[in-house]
């Protein structure tokens, strides 16, 4: 009986249709997504696919930088002052990317805050030479950053103020929103200790804006 051969993909195609597939999914990405279709698979062919795991810490302030574009979740930029506290500089899901601005000047290093997941997800990841060469010769990978850049002035100029003129509970409630919508589900896994340092805060302080939020039946705890 003749032994039947099965048809085998050539690695060429299957490999394109692998690369038109990650593309695809990278579209998550609202920055990834605005860009022509040649442009994205070649990013994300040089780019790698990082888990996102809640609570973990996936640059470091002051060490080497990477770009990372979110597909999933969300990422806090937490930066420490000179006496030991912290507080939030960023934080970034789907909708933006860390260290896209920043590297754009090689003589800057950007690397100025912990980079912690706060909500689970996965993101692409891009060595930092490889997206500069990138950024400097691309007219459509520039006007998306600048697109985004414009946008994150924005929101700092409107969030810069906001803890002089907004109360913890405010504050808190604010974080929480953000985690809900990056989740995309009710239930959030947060420590109140988490809180109090993306908010810069005392402990103390976040227990107490809980309980108000719980008093009106805006939010419920489980511990």
């Amino acid at each position: 009986m003749p032994e039947r051969v099965r048809n085998a993909v050539p690695p060429s195609v299957k490999e394109a249709s692998q690369l038109a597939a990650a593309a695809e999914a990278a579209c998550a990405n609202v920055i990834l997504a605005s860009l022509p279709q040649e442009l994205r698979e070649e990013l994300v062919s040089h780019a790698t696919m990082l888990p996102l795991m809640q609570g973990e810490v996936v640059e470091r302030q002051g060490g080497p930088n990477q770009v990372f574009f979110p597909l999933s979740g969300m990422l806090t930029g937490v930066r420490t002052r000179e006496d030991g506290t912290h507080y939030a500089y960023l934080q970034r899901g789907r909708e933006g990317a860390v260290n896209a601005i920043g590297v754009a000047r090689p003589e800057v290093n950007v690397g100025g805050c912990d980079l912690v997941v706060d909500v689970p997800g996965e993101a692409l990841v891009l060595d930092v030479d490889y997206y500069r060469m990138t950024l400097e010769g691309s007219p459509a990978l520039m006007r998306a950053v600048l697109s985004h850049a414009s946008h994150m002035i924005s929101w700092r100029e409107q969030s810069a103020d906001c803890p002089g003129h907004h109360a913890v509970r405010a504050r808190t409630a604010y974080f929480l929103l953000l985690l809900r919508a990056h989740a995309h589900h009710d239930e959030i896994e947060v420590t109140h200790a988490r809180i109090a340092e993306v908010l810069g805060v005392r402990r103390q302080s976040i227990s107490e804006a809980l309980g108000e939020l719980k008093a009106r039946r805006v939010i419920t705890l489980d511990r």
